[in-house]
Parts: structure tokens; sequence; C-alpha cells
């Protein structure tokens, strides 16, 4: 018997569990400050070496975890409307191994703001993963992402590259907030939708047409899946704001007060 198999025998036996659950009991804090801790820690992507090795001089063999998150991948990205029971059946069968989930979360989360036009799709898997800590870490990786598209992103000029990284600033904030939305939706986070429209809707004013118009178009497709009733803090807001500007954003804005 090698000595990993004696410590999974040791792992198994009444007096280990009985003692592990004691600790667990009296450390419950110092342990939780450290799952945190460990959950803060960036994913390293290239770990599972994912990528695409093209010199067979340097390919090496993969082992099943490196494997397994190929297949997700693979699979995730063929989603569509129409193949997706089938799909969604196989991505769940190949989320066994618990050390993974933080890793497919995370990618799923990043897909979702990127793609938004399948995030209901994602979140349906999302809540068919079976992990105890699954919660705890779909909200930490939201709570990334809203703070560096909230509070991290600053870019004051107004070159190419500045408006660019402006503009993929506003596309990442409408993808959250569809995300978010739809996890609100499934009772997988709570109280997160009014924390990313309260920050958005204090400088509705101060933005430029363009920016404001996407922006706006994300309020509609967070109004159209969360609010039977606009409240009245952004209803007033947003009629303000409809008796000074053009067309384009007058007519957005009718569309969200379903006028």
């Amino acid at each position: 018997m090698t000595s990993y198999e004696r410590v999974i025998d040791l792992f198994q036996t009444s007096s280990f569990k009985e003692g592990f659950e004691e600790y667990k009991s009296e450390n419950n804090r110092d342990i939780s400050t450290l799952v945190d801790f460990l959950d803060s820690i960036e994913t390293n992507k290239k770990y599972y070496r994912i990528g695409v090795q093209k010199n067979k001089k340097y390919r090496k063999k993969q082992n099943e975890d490196t494997e397994n998150i190929k297949n997700i991948n693979s699979l995730v990205n063929k989603l569509t409307v129409n193949n997706f029971d089938i799909i969604k059946a196989d991505i769940v069968k190949l989320i066994n191994k618990e050390h993974l989930i933080p890793y497919i979360i995370e990618t799923i989360i990043e897909k979702s703001i990127l793609h938004h036009r399948y995030v209901h799709l994602y979140v349906s898997i999302l809540k068919e993963i079976k992990c105890k800590n699954k919660i705890r870490i779909i909200t930490q990786r939201c709570e990334k992402h809203y703070d560096n598209f909230f509070n991290k992103f600053s870019v004051d000029g107004d070159t190419y590259e500045d408006l660019c990284k402006k503009n993929k600033n506003i596309d990442n904030i409408i993808g959250f907030s569809i995300l978010i939305t739809h996890l609100e939706k499934e009772s997988i986070l709570s109280n997160y939708v009014e924390k990313v429209l309260d920050p958005f809707m204090e400088k509705i004013d101060k933005t430029n047409d363009e920016e404001l118009f996407k922006m706006l178009t994300s309020f509609y497709n967070i109004s159209e899946l969360y609010y039977k009733e606009i409240p009245q803090k952004y209803k007033e807001k947003l009629i303000q704001l409809k008796q000074i500007k053009g067309a384009k954003i007058k007519f957005k804005i009718m569309d969200i007060l379903r006028e």
C-alpha cells in the first residue's frame, strides 16, 4: 500500500471524521477566513494548459482535469437555444470534481459577460452545478467584476485607444447587468440588481449620447427581465432625461417606462 492510499484510508476512518468535524466546529471563523482568502486569489488560467500547442515537439499528454475542462469549454462554446438541453446534460455530467468548479464557474461568468445573447443558457448551467460553496463562489466572482467595472476602471483621455477602453467597459457593464439580473431571477444572487443600477443612474446625465444609449439599452434589458414596475427613484431621473434628449434616447426611455 502506498503512502497516498494510507492517507485515503485514514480519511475514511470514523475517528478521523469525528475529529475533523470537531475541529471545523471549533475553528469555523478561521476556516471561513482562509477559504475567502484562497478564493480571492486570481485563477491561473494557464495551469491547465487549455491553449492549443501547435508544435508537436512540445506537446505533452494531458491529465484528466485538463481534458475535462477542454471538453466543457468546447461544449459551452457550442451552446445554442436549439441544442441546449442535450449539451447542458453533457456539461453537467463532466463537472464531477469539486476542485474544478471555481474555475468552471469563473469561465461561465466571463462568457456570460461577453456573450449577452446566451446569458440565460449560461445561468441555467450554473444553476445545475452541484456544490455546497457554489453561491459563495458566484458571489465572489461577481464582486470582483463589479469592482473592476465600477470602481477600478478609470480612463480620462480622449485618444482612440481610450475611447475603445471606455466602450469595452460599457459593453462589460451591459453584459454584467444582464447576468446578475438572470442570477437574481433564478435566486442564485439577491439584492444585486440595484447595486449595479444605482451607480449607473447616478452618472447617467453626465454621459455622452452614444454611451448613454448603450447604458439605457442595458437598463431596458434589466427592466424587462426584473421589474413589473420601474422604481420611482429611477423613473423620476428617466423622465427628466427624456425631456432634454434627442429622439433616439427619448424613445428608448419611453420603452423603459412602457409608455
